[in-house]
């Protein structure tokens, strides 16, 4: 790729919100140039999806942005679009953050979105106990994967975050940003934070996952296995999700969950012609997830972890309570689920989020851990 290939990929077609009082809203989208270490593809320059959201007064002659900067890093399925800027209602929670006077950032990693997608297009590179779903539309019967590995792991993953970071701190002229992760994009995010300290001002951790089983990588890298896992509809919809809706009043609008799904298999394209006709399936890279325990161990970021009541709550705080951080705040968020940001919750992550990335404290305190209803009434906890 010469320089202009990797000026073209890296510009940024817009789109401007006109919003009360005769602001605007600009949104951005370019594909960052990265260096892949993917196995598949290890050695190519891709483009890496990034979003861009911030107000057009926040904006010099010269292009930099008189705001502080965050960077949205998605989970294990989900593409950041459809995690952070769900075109619908007040669900983008980058609209929310940018409107409040944040320069908001959200990447796309390798096997999501429109971001590289290698060996995943061929239905035999589905994992074997995910190729019955294709069966009989796509496959006529189960066959073995062309490359058969896994396709990205921890290692490849902060590379890539590194990659956008650094793009991000060029484009914008400053020395640091902030991260926010949600579900396996809080490893993401944390993993980068642990060893680039330097560069984080602080972290936002929204469901994280428990910690991975190893700190090693896999030996062999890669590891056997196939690139590509689905995730059907039911799994997704009521499986992962329904099952952790027990409070009254908790989805706010019943028909989000057509609604993010109908952008998840535009953002995918081909999983609309794999799964069943007019419902489609989810496709995601299979992972090699490792490592996490040893950064935690060393994270000295301002962390605010934001977890729901009905997503294993005291399993997932044991496992982050472990933040070397001394500056860490936990928030116990009530009535939601691992999907709050779709739910009457996302009223309450995106609050605290704005406050925690403002101030870099909720209510004052650097080290606590908090309750909170829907309205964002507090109550302490420890």
């Amino acid at each position: 790729m010469n320089r202009n290939d990797a000026a073209l990929m890296a510009s940024a077609p817009t789109h401007v919100t006109s919003l009360a009082g005769g602001r605007k809203l600009i949104t951005s989208d370019r594909f960052v140039p990265h260096v892949s270490t993917v196995p598949a593809n290890r050695g190519r320059t891709v483009g890496l999806h990034l979003r861009e959201k911030v107000l057009a007064e926040l904006l010099e002659p010269n292009g930099v942005a008189r705001a502080p900067v965050v960077l949205f890093v998605h989970g294990g399925y989900s593409p950041a679009v459809v995690a952070y800027d769900l075109d619908y209602r007040d669900y983008s929670w980058m609209s929310q953050l940018a409107r409040a006077g944040f320069d908001v950032f959200a990447m796309t990693h390798t096997g999501y979105g429109s971001s590289p997608k290698p060996m995943m297009d061929d239905p035999c590179n589905v994992a074997a106990p995910d190729q019955a779903q294709l069966i009989p539309r796509v496959l006529r019967d189960t066959c073995e994967p062309r490359y058969p590995f896994k396709l990205v792991s921890s290692q490849t993953e902060w590379d890539e975050v590194e990659s956008v970071a650094d793009f991000i701190r060029a484009l914008r002229r400053t020395e640091k940003i902030s991260l926010v992760g949600w579900s396996t994009g809080a490893p993401r995010a944390g993993g980068f934070a642990a060893t680039h300290p330097e560069q984080v001002d602080k972290l936002v951790l929204l469901a994280p996952s428990p910690f991975f089983e190893s700190d090693t990588p896999p030996d062999p890298m890669p590891e056997p296995g196939a690139p590509v896992i689905l995730q059907s509809y039911d799994m997704l919809m009521n499986q992962r999700w329904q099952n952790h809706v027990r409070t009254d009043g908790q989805i706010e609008h019943p028909e989000i969950r057509e609604v993010m799904w109908r952008a998840l298999m535009f953002e995918d394209g081909l999983g609309e012609a794999w799964g069943p006709e007019g419902v489609g399936v989810m496709r995601a890279p299979h992972r090699m997830n490792y490592g996490w325990r040893a950064n935690a161990a060393r994270l000295a970021t301002p962390t605010l972890v934001l977890l729901g009541e009905h997503d294993n709550y005291e399993k997932r705080r044991d496992a982050w309570g472990g933040l070397a951080s001394p500056h860490k705040v936990f928030v116990k968020i009530d009535g939601a689920s691992h999907f709050v940001q779709y739910e009457r919750g996302r009223h309450a992550v995106h609050s605290l989020a704005e406050e925690w990335l403002r101030r870099g404290s909720i209510g004052g305190e650097t080290c606590a851990e908090f309750g909170t209803d829907w309205d964002g009434r507090r109550r302490r906890l420890r």
